[in-house]
């Protein structure tokens, strides 16, 4: 008699299910793999083919601009389009780093239509050769995916019929997925961003981003570098200097830059700016050690003669603990000149004669390319 329960399968029989069952999973698996391998082959082969035939395209209308008028002069302009955003499956450009073996073409929008087949130009970001930062993104996997290659110092373009933007990289950055890009009037900068790790074959949390600079314009064959603009100098005596002015060696949170005047266009597009901000960060630093170790003599080499060590007073045998908020620089410029700026802080004293919350409102100016603290006021502040 069976040992085998009533109405029981029999062991074999369960064996066999069994085996019937792995062998499906896994048809089921190699159907699976071989549909996502099958679907990731055709991606690179329509992205391969369809951005050689827009960056075919796009060398042409440059060829075609450029021999049409290789000497350009100013009363015989070369009819132009400028890039745009528009729903279109023209190329509004080219992105190139020699260095990298990269050339790929630039369509407006940053969708799966334009990131399948090319580099999209991020809407609502500025297109090279206007003030603020230029956003372009692609898929880590085809033409962003050796941008970590890119070394500080190394040369990215945008190409057009009419002009070639060249740009210094000038650093990486890996961040979140939706992090806010750096952009301001006062600089004209290039942002590659892909998706990190660079080699992933899925959408993932970070961002990875490389950031270059204006350094010229190519218009039509003929180099426009932006001219060189002398900064200030921050006449700091050796052993304040020494101490380190800047903002790797202090803490201080700068907010917005913002401008007073009539700056040029080559100066707002050159790095200027940013250059001047740090020159007036320094003699502010510069000018806070000499109070905090009872320089005056240091104190005087860095402000004109209306601005007395006594203004500093609170400061003296004392340190600031904390700032309050963040520090918003003005500039004022003339054409391609600093002439004078201003920080506004809120700063907590501690130590001295006099600890406590201050307003302190600093102005400088410039003269003989030196610059120069015309104003220290220590107003204190109510906690």
């Amino acid at each position: 008699m069976s040992d085998d329960p009533p109405h029981s399968v029999p062991r074999a029989q369960h064996a066999q299910g069994r085996r019937r069952v792995t062998q499906v999973v896994a048809l089921v698996c190699i159907a699976a793999a071989l549909i996502i391998g099958a679907s990731i082959g055709l991606f690179y082969y329509h992205s391969s083919t369809r951005g050689h035939q827009l960056v075919a395209k796009e060398k042409q209308s440059i060829a075609r601009t450029h021999s049409g008028s290789s000497q350009p002069s100013v009363t015989t302009p070369v009819q132009c389009t400028a890039p745009s955003d528009a729903n279109t499956t023209s190329p509004q450009g080219l992105i190139e780093a020699t260095s990298i073996s990269l050339q790929a073409p630039v369509l407006g929008g940053d969708g799966d239509p334009q990131l399948n087949i090319a580099v999209g130009h991020v809407p609502g970001s500025i297109w090279p050769g206007e003030p603020g930062t230029a956003l372009f993104a692609a898929h880590d996997v085809t033409y962003f995916s050796h941008i970590d290659g890119l070394s500080v110092g190394q040369t990215v373009k945008f190409a057009t019929p009419c002009a070639t933007y060249n740009y210094r990289v000038t650093g990486h950055q890996i961040v979140k997925a939706g992090s806010p890009i750096y952009t301001s009037p006062l600089q004209n900068l290039m942002v590659l961003e892909t998706c990190y790790p660079l080699n992933a074959l899925y959408i993932t949390p970070k961002r990875y981003l490389v950031t270059a600079e204006l350094t010229s314009i190519q218009k039509t064959g003929i180099s426009a570098v932006l001219p060189p603009v002398a900064t200030p100098t921050v006449p700091a005596p050796a052993a304040l200097a020494s101490q380190g002015l800047t903002l790797a060696t202090n803490k201080l949170f700068l907010g917005t830059l913002s401008l007073q005047g009539s700056p040029s266009l080559s100066w707002s597009q050159s790095p200027a700016p940013i250059d001047d901000e740090a020159a007036v960060i320094s003699e502010y630093f510069g000018a806070l050690r000499s109070a905090e170790q009872e320089q005056p003599s240091w104190w005087q080499s860095l402000t004109t003669s209306q601005v007395p060590f006594s203004d500093s007073m609170p400061l003296h045998n004392a340190a600031i603990s904390s700032y309050s908020g963040q520090v918003d620089p003005v500039l004022s410029v003339n054409g391609h000149t600093l002439t004078g700026a201003s920080l506004s802080l809120t700063e907590r004293i501690g130590g001295g004669s006099a600890p406590g919350l201050y307003q302190l409102l600093v102005t400088f100016s410039v003269e003989h390319g030196t610059l120069l603290i015309t104003q220290w006021k220590m107003t204190p502040a109510s906690t």
